[in-house]
């Protein structure tokens, strides 16, 4: 981590500032500034309750396991394995980053304090990064804070911190957090949202991407039991195999149907729509290692929810931010986003005016004889 962080870094039990005891290590990045220095290795201790906190490869370790859930414990640790086996950085990611987040453009970063919860191998860092954030804390409740570190912890703007997002070790610092693709796989994904939202500074904006319930029926009713029941047990090497074995078709899918069946609409758009066209469309610009990656990553979680339009919306409410722009990303999944600052708030929706993502009872009138119940 960076010296700097130590300004922002609180103790999980008593929220006091952390003090680095004596003896620590530090090494200096290759960047030459200040900043690149990386403290690697030392403790850090509160000075109120007196717990000590381990900093091991260059990562202050805040988790406590007697105040996290068990089950979110587990599923980090089974994430963190993926995150092992599918390390690669791929250039595709910062599109894939920027229409989860949209209408958030690369210009909102810049100069920003940053908050990602459920930072995995430090992809979307190393986006913000490079977007300009002053700041960026990257945390993670597993060991995928060890790839993140390997991938991203050298730049100067980025501290990878392991921590629970039900326990963060800050105060309301961010002007900016967000989670892509974690709060579903929390034992509550709504106080995971809500402990984001209430490290947010008093003009703070929020940002989230979750499965979505609707059109995801096949999911929940066929996928989640065998999830349940199977391939979330089977070892790692095993279920890499049996992830690649269900891959391929999907790559075939999407690489041999559904992207030339959605070219054709554009000359024909009389022709009717494919099963899951809008996704399996989207993901055929991957290559068969990264759709490998996204099926082991549905084979291997322990929990997966899948959030109803009207209960996402509930999440907001709850956590005082008004009037959130939802948005339905590939027709199987929600994007919302809220701030506290009404300028942004105001300028997110009207770069939604014209948008596809039908809203309110436009939307639960087109959905819902459709959705689960």
């Amino acid at each position: 981590m960076k010296p700097s962080a130590l300004d922002y870094l609180l103790c999980i039990h008593c929220n006091k500032l952390l003090q680095l005891q004596d003896g620590f290590k530090c090494v200096e990045a290759p960047q030459s500034n200040a900043e690149a220095e990386e403290i690697i290795s030392g403790k850090l201790s509160c000075p109120e309750c007196r717990r000590t906190y381990d900093i091991r490869g260059g990562i202050p370790r805040l988790v406590d396991v007697s105040k996290s859930s068990h089950t979110d414990i587990e599923t980090g640790q089974s994430f963190a394995t993926a995150w092992k086996s599918f390390p690669r950085m791929d250039e595709r990611y910062r599109q894939q980053f920027f229409d989860w987040i949209d209408p958030v453009d690369p210009q909102f970063f810049k100069d920003k304090m940053v908050l990602e919860c459920g930072c995995g191998k430090g992809r979307h860092a190393k986006i913000v990064a490079d977007c300009e954030a002053k700041m960026i804390f990257a945390v993670d409740i597993g060991d995928a804070v060890e790839v993140a570190y390997q991938n991203v912890g050298h730049l100067p703007n980025v501290n990878i911190i392991q921590a629970d997002i039900d326990n963060l070790p800050f105060g309301p610092i961010f002007d900016l957090a967000f989670s892509l693709g974690v709060l579903h796989h929390m034992n509550s994904p709504v106080s995971g949202f809500l402990s984001m939202s209430k490290k947010l500074k008093k003009d703070g904006t929020i940002c989230v991407w979750v499965y979505g319930r609707e059109n995801n029926r096949w999911l929940i009713r066929v996928v989640n039991p065998v999830r349940i029941a199977i391939t979330s047990k089977l070892s790692p090497p095993l279920l890499k195999v049996l992830a690649a074995l269900v891959a391929l078709p999907v790559y075939l899918s999407a690489h041999l149907i559904a992207a030339p069946w959605t070219r054709l609409q554009t000359k024909l758009p009389a022709l009717p729509s494919l099963f899951y066209q809008r996704y399996m469309t989207y993901i055929s610009r991957f290559d068969f290692n990264e759709i490998h990656h996204i099926v082991y990553d549905h084979l291997s979680a322990p929990v997966a929810n899948y959030v109803a339009r009207h209960y996402f919306e509930q999440w907001f409410a709850e956590g005082g931010l008004p009037d959130p722009v939802i948005r339905w990303h590939n027709q199987n999944s929600w994007t919302g986003i809220s701030s506290h600052n009404p300028p942004i708030l105001a300028m997110m929706h009207e770069r939604m005016v014209g948008r596809e993502t039908p809203s309110g009872e436009q939307f639960k009138a087109q959905i819902q004889p459709k959705a689960e119940s």
